[in-house]
């Protein structure tokens, strides 16, 4: 009898135990749960802020490009233009040594050269603009065509050759000499000797469809990056009305 006594309690305490060890294999497990769903998380963060950062780093590249393309329009005077590759992602560059333009099917409404214009008012520029206002215009490059830019000795320079914009799509381009947004093939952006450049909105994607922006200025050549899809404002007869 006295043995019997004697391990009943040990019986018991052996229970106990494995309940101790049970209840605190649920919260170590819980714990695991909790520290897993925070790393996976993390991951997701941290993957959405490398899309982030790579379409940032592709819009600081064309931002680059359009300074580099404005300057060496002028300071070099020829028309210079960046070539953006819908299907291999990439952006170059290209020249033309003459004079080009930009036409529709019937008028050449504007060029580098329309600065010296008549000064009596016979070709009033805001009446070309109100009168081909919804037509499409077009580059016209004639015996001009555009090829790599080049050294001294007539080489292409590599620097200035397509180079890929990683981790990011060009999805859409919005420029004045085509009526609706460039989503394929070749797109381009023209910068003429005279200052002047194309109006042109770059949209950029990465592979969570999250959209950046450049927005180059037609007058100064200047680039905005903007973290959303944006595009151009349609011209009114408002907006084309002679301030004079």
């Amino acid at each position: 009898m006295t043995s019997l006594r004697q391990r009943r309690p040990a019986r018991r305490l052996r229970r106990e135990g494995g309940r101790s060890l049970a209840a605190f294999s649920i919260i170590e497990m819980m714990i695991v749960i909790v520290i897993m769903a925070l790393a996976v998380g993390a991951l997701t963060m941290g993957l959405g802020a490398l899309g982030r950062s790579k379409l940032r780093s592709s819009c600081v590249k064309i931002s680059a490009g359009a300074k580099f393309a404005y300057h060496r329009a002028i300071t070099h005077g020829k028309t210079v233009r960046i070539v953006l590759d819908f299907e291999q992602n990439t952006m170059g560059f290209e020249e033309a040594h003459g004079r080009v333009t930009l036409r529709d099917a019937e008028n050449t409404h504007w060029s580098e050269e329309d600065e010296d214009a008549d000064e009596d008012g016979a070709d009033d520029p805001w009446s070309n603009a109100q009168a081909n206002l919804e037509s499409a215009i077009e580059a016209s490059i004639g015996r001009s065509p555009f090829g790599p830019i080049t050294d001294e000795e007539g080489q292409p320079m590599e620097r200035y050759q397509p180079r890929a914009l990683e981790g990011v799509n060009i999805a859409r381009l919005f420029t004045p000499h085509e009526l609706e947004p460039r989503e394929d093939g070749k797109g381009y952006i023209y910068f003429f000797p005279g200052g002047h450049t194309e109006h042109a909105v770059v949209q950029l994607e990465n592979r969570d469809q999250q959209v950046y922006s450049v927005e180059i200025q037609a007058l100064t050549g200047r680039a905005e990056i903007f973290p959303h899809a944006v595009e151009p404002e349609e011209l009114t007869e408002d907006d084309l009305r002679d301030p004079g």
